[in-house]
Parts: C-alpha cells; sequence; structure tokens
C-alpha cells in the first residue's frame, strides 16, 4: 500500500501535484536527487527517499532493489542527457573544420549549464558533491562520462598535437570538477565575488567559466 503524505509535509519536501502524478520509480529518482543534492548521500537514507516520494519501502525495493541501484539511476538518467548534447555539440564542432580550444570548451559547459538551468539543477549540485566528496559513486560517474572523455580527448589531441596524453586527461578531469561545482551552485560563486564587489549575472558566470575551461584545456604543457 503507498504511504500518504499529508499537504504540509509534501509543501516541506517540495514534492509537487505534478511530480506524484509521476511513475513512482520516477518519483523516487527524483526525490532522491533532491535529497541527495541538498544533504549528501550518505546522510539521506532509503526511508527519507520513500517518504519525500509519497511511496514505500517495498517500492524502493521492487524498482532499484538497493540503494546504490537507485543512485545509479539517479547520476544515468541525466547524463546520458548531458552526454547527447555534448555529441551535438561535438559534431558541429568537426564539422566546421576547425577545432578551438573555445569550441570544445562551449562543448564541455554548454550542456551542464542547460541541465543546471534546466530541470536538472538538483542534478548538478548532486554531482558536484560526488566530484568533491570521492563518494564510491563516483565510478558510475566515471562511466558515465567514459565515452566522451575519449571524443574529447581525440579532438583535443588533434588540436594540440603536442600535449601528452595524460595532461589531456587531466586536464579533462579539472575542467568537469569545476564546471560541476561551479554550475552546481552559481548563487555562491556570484555572492563570493560579490564580496569583492564583483557583480555577475547567471549568463556571465556561465561564460566566465567557457573562459576558465578554455584557458585549462588550451594552456602550454610546462618544460
Amino acid at each position: 500500500m503507498q504511504q500518504v503524505t499529508s499537504a504540509a509535509d509534501r509543501a516541506e519536501l517540495r514534492i509537487s501535484e505534478a511530480e506524484l502524478a509521476m511513475p513512482t520509480d520516477r518519483r523516487l529518482i527524483l526525490a532522491a536527487e533532491r535529497l541527495f543534492a541538498e544533504r549528501g548521500i550518505d546522510a539521506v537514507s532509503l526511508r527519507a527517499v520513500m517518504s519525500a516520494a509519497g511511496a514505500n519501502v517495498a517500492a524502493v525495493h521492487y524498482h532499484f532493489g538497493s540503494k546504490e541501484a537507485l543512485i545509479e539511476a539517479l547520476i544515468r538518467q541525466r547524463s546520458d542527457a548531458v552526454a547527447t548534447r555534448r555529441a551535438a555539440l561535438l559534431d558541429e564542432v568537426e564539422q566546421s573544420g576547425v577545432v578551438s580550444a573555445r569550441g570544445l570548451a562551449e562543448a564541455f559547459v554548454l550542456p551542464v549549464w542547460e541541465m543546471a538551468t534546466g530541470e536538472g539543477g538538483s542534478w548538478v549540485k548532486f554531482i558536484a558533491s560526488v566530484l568533491g566528496s570521492g563518494h564510491p559513486a563516483l565510478s558510475t560517474v566515471a562511466e558515465g562520462f567514459a565515452d566522451q572523455a575519449r571524443r574529447f580527448m581525440t579532438l583535443l589531441g588533434r588540436a594540440f598535437p603536442d600535449l601528452p596524453r595524460h595532461t589531456i586527461r587531466f586536464r579533462l578531469a579539472q575542467a568537469m570538477t569545476l564546471t560541476f561545482q561551479v554550475l552546481g551552485d552559481v548563487h555562491q560563486t556570484q555572492d563570493l565575488l560579490a564580496i569583492s564587489g564583483v557583480q555577475l549575472s547567471p549568463e556571465q558566470v556561465m561564460s566566465e567559466l567557457v573562459d576558465v575551461v578554455t584557458a585549462i584545456l588550451a594552456g602550454p604543457p610546462s618544460d
């Protein structure tokens, strides 16, 4: 039998009526996404996810089997969309005939920006926390990025043939961490800049981030 939550509880947990009308597995993923982003994976129990989703324990185990499987489904359900968008942008870079660090940086950052400013803001924040904490879920994040990483490495190697492969790998890892950290909490970046009197809109933060990622990818190697 499905657990019923009161209107007050749902408001506190920010569960919308539209979400409550979704299939149970989708509700569980959305609830986990939000709670993990706000509190961290280890601080959230399956019971908390169940309560936020308006479901019961049996539903969690029926659809996912375990917390680890739920985490994997949560990571993959939006990483696939990011990968598809990146692939389209990389196609444009290749078709242009000119592979530049700027074009690659835009292909790297823009899909995450679009996710962060769309329906996937909590997901971006969640991935940022996984990258920053070294949680075991990091391996699932890395697997989801593997195909994209290989393509970025090939194109970067073409644009900068003097860069060693280990340098390219390192730069991609730093670009990924920075992109999710900044876009996972744009307001925090704005607040930090405001302390020194710099006021940036979210769009300006994104533009500056593309500039920084461009610099990461294009910087000359050390001697």
